[in-house]
Formats: structure tokens, sequence, C-alpha cells
């Protein structure tokens, strides 16, 4: 008896596991085949204003940036996407230089690795932490 509940589960396993790996290629696309539609200018907000401490100890104010372009990313260290764009972030930030302010806002992480994350891919400009998610709520983004 005991014989056949191991292999009842094994199979129920393997069941799940070719389960997740079908659905996600099916559904691949969702991640990778999505093209940005621009907002009209006459449907374009303000980006919801933040006040934080980066990492660094220097106090971060969006508001400071009124009317200057100002590139926000949010990141986790954890994160595999997170990390396929990072060294094309870094490269930007550094091609635009003061002419593009740039933002990182980890999410769902600790300070350390935050700060791990951006010296890894040379990230120069001010890493906010937002660990209860508040910032990321107010721009509706989700993981």
């Amino acid at each position: 008896m005991r014989r056949l509940l191991i292999i009842a589960a094994i199979a129920a396993g393997t069941v799940a596991v070719a389960g997740v790996i079908i659905y996600g290629q099916m559904h691949m696309s969702l991640l990778t085949d999505r093209n940005a539609t621009p907002i009209k200018a006459a449907d374009r907000k303000p980006a919801p204003a933040f006040t934080r401490t980066a990492l660094s100890g220097e106090p971060v104010d969006l508001r400071q940036f009124a009317g200057k372009p100002v590139v926000i990313n949010f990141f986790a260290s954890w994160c595999v996407p997170c990390k396929q764009e990072a060294a094309g972030t870094g490269r930007i930030g550094h091609e635009f230089g003061s002419r593009v302010h740039m933002v990182a806002i980890a999410v769902d992480d600790k300070g350390p690795a935050a700060r791990r994350f951006a010296s890894h891919y040379g990230w120069t400009w001010p890493v906010v932490n937002d660990p209860s998610d508040d910032i990321a709520y107010r721009y509706d983004i989700s993981g």
C-alpha cells in the first residue's frame, strides 16, 4: 500500500511539473510580445510624487525633478527579468548622463541586496528601498 502511495505521489508531482511547463510555454508571449503604446500628450499625468531617503543616505524627492525627464526603474535583486535588463539600464543611465535623471526603486528587497545589485551593474543614481511596496502601488506596478 505504501509503495502505491509513493508511486501515486511521484506521478502526481510529474503531472504537476509538466502542467506548469506546458502552461509556461503556451503563455510565454505574455512576457515577450508586448509593444508599448505611447500615451497621447492630452492623456499624460504627472508621476506620483514620493519622498524617501536613498540607500546612500541622500534625500530623494521626485518633485525636485519637475519638468525634467526622469527614468524610474522598479527592480528586485532576486528578479530574473530585472537582472536581464539591469546592464542595459546602466548603459542608458551613463549614456544620457545629466540629460535624464535616473531613480531606482527596490521592491520587496533588503537594503544590502539592493545596494549590491546596483553596484554590480554600475548604477550611480539614487536607489530607494520600497519595503512596503507603497511606491510600487502608487505606480500600479506588479511583479
